[in-house]
């Protein structure tokens, strides 16, 4: 038995303003993902700051290890961490801040930005607290894609995104709030959770609205709101200032979506699938009338026919399935690899830029710009081009200039230093752009591989893999700080080169009917013929079919 879902959908709009509403509403929600997601590279900054004593006199000092010189008797020669006193008498005393409670630390003035840091004094023996802060979140990022992919694809995509978007107002003013460093993470924790399940539930009901020549373009120009969030972060940061308020900034808009009770309807994919006939009917009534277009008689009654002959409880899914067979088994390997590697790419060279030399808010908006430009030239990329060349080549863009960049300290001996940064810069840059691209497309692809009946626990699992390389991403870094910073950007750019070799694995996707079943992704792959199921125009979705469940 087959459903003529495609040809239903397309009877609805080629897309209407209906659906064209319903994607700008949705996008919306990718604003409190990101900012979420990447304001620690604002929170966690480290002013220059100094090791004072409270009862002793001080000099200015600067933001290294103490100083050897002797100054005048009661002066002192101040380090970023600890200090030394030169007493009358020739007494020396040295003064640890993180260890005496006669101490305090000193943030530079110019520095007006109230941070995590600077508040509870995140520096010296307790500056990996600051990058584990951003661990942490995206542990929790981890679990709720597992969990709230499986709530998605169980009880529908619409209470899952109405949850994990009010739920955050709240857990928002707790993180202002925090009265101390470990409240702070919890809450950013449960944070990342459901921020995580917005962000699956918001892309697959967006996915699930459009019909297949559609999807590439829909699917990256949600990114483009993706970058248009990362632009906005600077500004807000840069007027804000203080990291209470901003945290209120980014978590009090979401208060105006309370209409998306009544706006964003479920997934017609998913009900259909689920047989919940009476909902259909009604959201295909509004849907018709709204883009003023007849109802679509004959399409409704052949599901709702079908449905009665098939009558039978849904069946439902889990993480097992992705790997119960072997086109999905290999299908879900390579694409938690390829998630978990531009990942580790991303993150670790975005929440790095504001550690560069220059105005961090000027660092951070340029970096926006060059997500933008990726972005940008993906949605004209997926409208002619098949999906695995351009992620093939933004993965060797990407690997090639990071290790580049991490090469050229050690071939480049010359004495002119400024050149030499200015060139590593420029390689960090070209990475970041590869890493932007591939970020772009691999929600795309992922979302094309896996069937409709499973395709919120793919993604959900996808992006746990995704949130490991995210919890890897700052170690990565931190490794770089132990030992060469070029070592951090030579495995950035070794994971990248190995994923673009993994890709080849997979099957094209462009332009192929979006699967609706298990049994739809491995009969396609054991008659190797994707020409027949291919849409090459208007005409070819009219005979667009989805098979029902087999038990």
């Amino acid at each position: 038995m087959k459903l003529q879902l495609d040809t239903l959908i397309e009877t609805l709009g080629k897309p209407g303003k209906y659906q064209l509403g319903l994607f700008l509403l949705l996008a919306c929600n990718y604003f409190p993902i990101v900012f979420n997601i990447v304001i620690m590279a604002f929170f966690g900054f480290t002013p220059e700051h100094s090791c004072v004593s409270n009862t002793h006199s001080s000099i200015s000092g600067t933001n290294n290890s103490v100083m050897s010189s002797v100054n005048s008797s009661g002066k002192a020669e101040v380090g970023a961490c600890d200090s030394t006193y030169y007493l009358t008498g020739g007494v020396n005393k040295t003064v640890t801040c993180s260890n005496d409670p006669d101490s305090h630390y000193e943030y530079k003035t110019e520095e007006l930005m109230a941070t995590i840091v600077s508040e509870w004094n995140l520096v010296c023996k307790y500056k990996y607290l600051s990058k584990l802060a951003t661990t942490i979140y995206f542990c929790g990022v981890m679990v709720g894609g597992l969990l709230f992919g499986y709530l998605a694809d169980k009880y529908g995509r619409k209470p899952v995104m109405l949850v994990t978007l009010y739920f955050p107002i709240l857990i928002g003013l707790g993180i202002a709030f925090s009265h101390n460093y470990y409240l702070f993470v919890a809450l950013r924790f449960f944070m990342g959770m459901l921020l995580q399940g917005l962000q699956t539930s918001s892309y697959v009901l967006v996915m699930e609205i459009f019909l297949p020549r559609y999807r590439g373009v829909a699917g990256a120009m949600l990114e483009v709101f993706w970058g248009i969030a990362v632009l906005l972060v600077a500004p807000i940061a840069y007027l804000i200032q203080n990291w209470r308020y901003i945290q209120l900034a980014i978590s009090l808009p979401s208060m105006l979506a309370i209409g998306y009770i009544w706006l964003i309807p479920e997934s017609l994919r998913w009900m259909i699938l689920q047989k919940k006939m009476e909902p259909v009917k009604k959201l295909v009534q509004k849907i018709t009338k709204f883009n003023n277009l007849p109802y679509p008689t004959e399409p409704m009654e052949a599901i709702i026919s079908q449905d009665k002959v098939t009558a039978q409880k849904a069946k439902q899914y889990s993480f097992f399935h992705l790997l119960q067979t072997r086109e999905l088994r290999k299908r879900s390997l390579v694409l938690f690899y390829l998630w978990f590697a531009v990942a580790v790419a991303y993150y670790a060279l975005l929440l790095n830029m504001t550690s560069l030399d220059g105005n961090r808010y000027l660092n951070f908006f340029i970096s926006a710009l060059v997500d933008m430009v990726a972005f940008i030239a993906v949605v004209f990329i997926v409208i002619k081009c098949p999906r695995r060349i351009p992620l093939l080549i933004f993965f060797v863009i990407g690997g090639t200039a990071c290790i580049t960049a991490g090469v050229i300290p050690f071939i480049w001996k010359t004495s002119n230093f400024a050149d030499r940064q200015r060139v590593i810069t420029g390689c960090a840059i070209v990475g970041k752009f590869g890493a932007s691209g591939v970020f772009s497309l691999t929600f795309l692809y992922t979302s094309e591989l896996y069937p409709t009946v499973i395709r919120n626990i793919g993604m959900g699992s996808c992006a746990f893999w995704a949130r490991v390389g995210g919890v890897v991403a700052p170690q990565i870094l931190a490794l770089g700080d132990l030992s060469h910073k070029s070592i951090s950007v030579i495995i950035i750019g070794v994971i990248s080169l190995v994923a673009s070799i993994l890709l080849l694995l997979l099957p094209e996707t462009m332009a192929t009917k979006l699967p609706d079943t298990i049994e739809e992704v491995e009969d396609k792959c054991r008659t190797g013929n994707t020409d027949n199921n291919s849409l090459h125009g208007d005409e070819a979705h009219n005979d667009l079919m989805i098979q029902e469940d087999r038990v």
